[in-house]
């Protein structure tokens, strides 16, 4: 089974975000404490929602828990939704 990892560190390994990106949607969250971090990242094209869904998944698959950090960047009902999908049988493998 793969370690545990950060949601942001994943996205960054792979070549979605750098940095940068997410120190701009940093910025605009202190603007803005109520935006999650992804809703903020998507709102800026910088990655889509279907990035976050697949990283949630592929995580999920690798660990059987998802990615650190991860209520920093969607809703708890968000993040349910999309576990419920994955766990009913959606196979997009």
């Amino acid at each position: 089974m793969e370690e545990h990892k950060f949601f942001g560190e994943i996205l960054k390994a792979k070549g979605k975000l750098t940095d940068e990106m997410i120190d701009n949607a940093l910025k605009l969250q202190k603007d803005n404490p109520t935006r999650k971090l992804g809703e903020i990242l998507v709102t800026l094209n910088y990655i889509s929602y279907d990035d976050i869904t697949d990283t949630i998944t592929k995580q999920y698959k690798a660990t059987g828990d998802t990615p650190e950090g991860l209520d920093k960047w969607l809703t708890q009902d968000e993040i349910d939704k999309i576990i419920k999908k994955m766990t009913e049988g959606d196979s997009d493998e």
